[in-house]
């Protein structure tokens, strides 16, 4: 049986968010040309602890949209399988991603915080644990 049009559309965003998660993370710059002029700033006075501080913020924000991208492309890839284990692990692997830079972001700016961050992480990481260690009849 060969998968609808609108899963592997489902697919194809999921894996589109993935990407556009990673650009965010990896290679989008603290400051676009059009955040430059819509603050007003001068890119060259702008203090380098605002620039690292956007550098982490664009990072944990990438990662929330890796993660999302995660869980659609297993929605995706398990409704096209027939095979849930596919969401489980896309689930899974979002969770870790988001919640993983999530905390690695507070403990790099010493957030007051941490520690409910911290119980945040272990409890999405728990989940992920569970999700994964669910037998395929769940």
């Amino acid at each position: 049986m060969s998968p609808r049009p609108a899963t592997r559309l489902l697919v194809a965003v999921g894996l589109l968010t993935v990407g556009t998660g990673l650009y965010l993370m990896v290679l989008r710059p603290p400051l676009l040309p059009e955040d430059v002029r819509f603050a007003g700033l001068d890119p060259l006075a702008s203090p380098p602890a605002l620039l690292g501080w956007l550098a982490i913020v664009f990072r944990t924000w990438g990662a929330f949209v890796v993660g999302f991208g995660f869980s659609l492309t297993g929605c995706g890839v398990s409704l096209a399988t027939g095979r849930p284990v596919w969401l489980r692990y896309g689930v899974a692997l979002a969770l870790s991603v988001s919640f993983g830079q999530f905390l690695l972001s507070n403990w790099m700016l010493r957030s007051d915080f941490l520690w409910p961050i911290v119980a945040l992480f272990l409890v999405a990481l728990a989940t992920a644990v569970g999700r994964i260690a669910a037998r395929e009849g769940r």
